[in-house]
């Protein structure tokens, strides 16, 4: 029994030796790939000028979910969710998977608990309620990444003006449109990080994916989703198309921006006095009115009881 049992342990042991041997090969160019693929990874995420998602374990888990229920239901993507992430700077695939999985794990939470305080309490009517509530954890993402796409917007707004200006200079100086928005990119990195991301972004395009300047131009206006941005990107497609100076445009893309930001601000400061109106009814007025109206409401007071004793 000894000798089988030795034999036994030999064989196994040449078994697992052998394996070793063989997955070595492979062990070593998984160690070697290892830095090249995440460099990859990196330069990925670099050239898509996005926002790398956190190392985080819960959204390691929200990626799983996600990948899991985009393999079962790909339509889960719809064309209005991946505007909304690549316009709020969210445009990975990971990023995809994170926000899909969030909105599963919503619905799945808010349905199991109404779910569960329906069949514990008995009541039907919340068992129909969690439907609803099912429906509110599907959108309730969307909020966030809505508010999410407006911030942006807010912020494209108050950088385009000084990145238009700033191109202007340089085209006066001589410079082509690609010299222009790398100098400028370069320049505003810190002042108008946004816009400035969003230049670097089709410098890449242009140099990188080789496309043509008039292409990445449209490519920048439908990841920002910002209509004036989209206009001077349309009359700076024109002025190359005829090969003209680019400063002529720009300078009317201003002032036309420049006109249509003041007449918002003139839009928002004339409804100030509508806004103002709910809180003079609910928190001026009856400050006003206490002062006003207290002693003589205290005299009728007295006065009734007197008569009536």
């Amino acid at each position: 029994m000894s000798q089988i049992l030795l034999i036994e342990i030999f064989g196994a042991a040449a078994v697992i030796a052998l394996l070793a041997i063989g997955l070595q090969m492979y062990a070593k160019q998984y160690v070697d790939t290892y830095e090249v693929r995440r460099r990859t990874r990196k330069v990925e995420a670099a050239v898509s000028g996005s926002e790398a998602p956190k190392e985080s374990s819960i959204l390691k888990l929200c990626k799983m979910v996600g990948e899991f229920a985009l393999s079962l239901l790909p339509n889960l993507a719809d064309k209005a969710t991946q505007t909304w992430l690549k316009q709020a700077n969210y445009r990975t695939a990971d990023h995809l998977s994170i926000f899909i999985g969030i909105k599963v794990i919503c619905v799945c939470g808010l349905l199991s608990l109404f779910l569960f305080m329906g069949i514990t309490s008995g009541n039907v009517f919340a068992i129909f309620l969690s439907l609803a509530a099912a429906w509110f954890g599907w959108i309730l993402p969307n909020m966030f990444l809505i508010s999410r796409v407006k911030d942006r917007l807010k912020q494209l707004l108050r950088e385009l003006p000084t990145i238009i200006d700033l191109l202007i200079v340089c085209a006066q100086a001589g410079l082509g449109l690609l010299m222009c928005i790398d100098k400028v990119a370069k320049e505003t990195q810190d002042t108008c990080p946004v816009l400035a991301g969003e230049l670097r972004q089709f410098l890449n395009d242009v140099k990188i994916f080789a496309k043509a300047s008039q292409q990445a131009l449209m490519d920048m206006s439908d990841r920002c989703g910002c209509d004036e941005l989209t206009a001077i990107c349309s009359a700076l497609i024109a002025a190359e198309s005829k090969g003209s100076d680019i400063s002529y445009p720009l300078r009317q893309q201003a002032d036309a921006l420049r006109d249509k930001l003041k007449r918002r601000k003139e839009e928002e400061a004339g409804q100030v006095p509508v806004k103002m109106v709910p809180v003079i009814v609910f928190f001026i007025l009856p400050l006003i009115m206490c002062p006003l109206l207290g002693p003589a409401i205290v005299t009728m007071m007295n006065a009734f009881s007197s008569v009536k004793q």
